[in-house]
């Protein structure tokens, strides 16, 4: 996630929290949630390519920015990693080079605004972030082009 959301290391409460909320998301098919840099200033909530697990950092919360990124529930935030998760498992190839990787990460809040459990606000916040990284995508892309 980006730097306008919560930059506070968790407490134990709020890991607790959101290792609830993980099991809640992630059934039926359990998935490990590293929660070991959650409580450190700074940490990001992040998929793991190498290792296929999620970590959880700080940022799972919202937090001042103004964005739609920016404002996604801490459900939200977990759905949207998840969903990265599931699309690994499905052999999905990430770009994960600047700008390409704007198209997979509102792919893959795309694919987390249809977790059955996710309010509307939470869906909408998702479609809204994905629409934000595709507009900035489409912006890089022409001025690439233009060069």
């Amino acid at each position: 996630m980006l730097s306008g959301r919560n930059q506070i290391g968790l407490t134990g409460r709020e890991i607790a929290a959101c290792i609830r909320v993980w099991e809640l998301l992630c059934r039926p098919k359990q998935r490990v949630l590293v929660v070991t840099e959650a409580a450190r200033h700074s940490s990001r909530t992040r998929f793991n390519e190498a290792d296929g697990k999620v970590y959880l950092g700080a940022d799972v919360f919202p937090g001042p920015g103004v964005g739609a990124n920016h404002r996604l529930s801490m459900m939200a935030c977990l759905a949207h990693e998840l969903a990265h998760a599931e699309r690994a498992e499905l052999e999905f190839e990430r770009p994960l080079s600047w700008p390409d990787n704007l198209r997979d990460e509102a792919e893959t809040s795309l694919h987390a605004s249809f977790h059955p459990d996710l309010s509307d606000r939470d869906r909408t916040d998702l479609v809204e972030d994905a629409n934000e990284r595709l507009i900035e995508w489409l912006a890089q892309n022409r001025t690439e082009v233009n060069l």
